[in-house]
């Protein structure tokens, strides 16, 4: 890997675990009216964005034809906050979402996204589904959440200037984990690899 890209990585790996750092011993515990679905939108570099919100990050990238979101994250609400965030600084309409992580805290926001291309892993759709099975989730939620288009190894996207790759390296946190690079950029974003 060239030493840009792993310092690219680094910092972005760096710079997400920040967000997800428990509060400091002894801080006061948030009353209930600061709890309402909200986060943090923060620049990495131009055109890239982390949106963290308490202990769960989702990656943005900016193309000249809108927004590519990395994770939706653990609500509707959480989501909607994130969209939010995105029009209001960014200003661009968020156009993909790729999904890493099956997982209910990375995937119930998807709900929020109805109107996006939604990508993921097949390995990602296969264990997204058997989860909302056992959990008896509707088949209206069933269809907000799952990924409207999968891929097994890779899936390149050349949107809005920009060349992203959607990578598959082998089961990680769970079978569907993928990165995303985007090359011209060097820059990395692992979800929760």
């Amino acid at each position: 890997m060239p030493k840009s890209v792993l310092s690219a990585f680094l910092f972005l790996l760096s710079s997400a675990s920040m967000f997800s750092q428990p509060p400091p011993r002894g801080a006061a515990a948030p009353a209930a009216t600061d709890r309402m679905p909200s986060g943090t939108l923060r620049e990495i570099i131009p055109g890239h964005y982390v949106f963290g919100s308490s202990t769960y990050n989702s990656g943005i990238i900016v193309t000249n034809d809108g927004v590519v979101v990395l994770d939706a994250l653990n609500s509707e609400a959480v989501a909607r906050a994130e969209r939010a965030a995105i029009a209001n600084t960014i200003r661009q309409p968020v156009r993909v979402l790729v999904s890493s992580t099956f997982h209910d805290n990375y995937s119930k926001g998807n709900i929020a996204y109805a109107d996006v291309l939604k990508i993921g892993h097949e390995n990602y759709r296969d264990d997204l589904l058997a989860l909302m099975q056992r959990q008896n989730v509707t088949a209206e939620e069933q269809l907000a959440r799952l990924p409207h288009q999968t891929f097994r190894d890779r899936l390149t996207l050349y949107y809005g200037g920009k060349e992203i790759q959607i990578l598959y390296v082998g089961r990680a946190h769970t079978r569907g984990d993928s990165i995303i690079f985007v090359p011209q950029d060097r820059i990395v974003y692992l979800s929760e690899l």
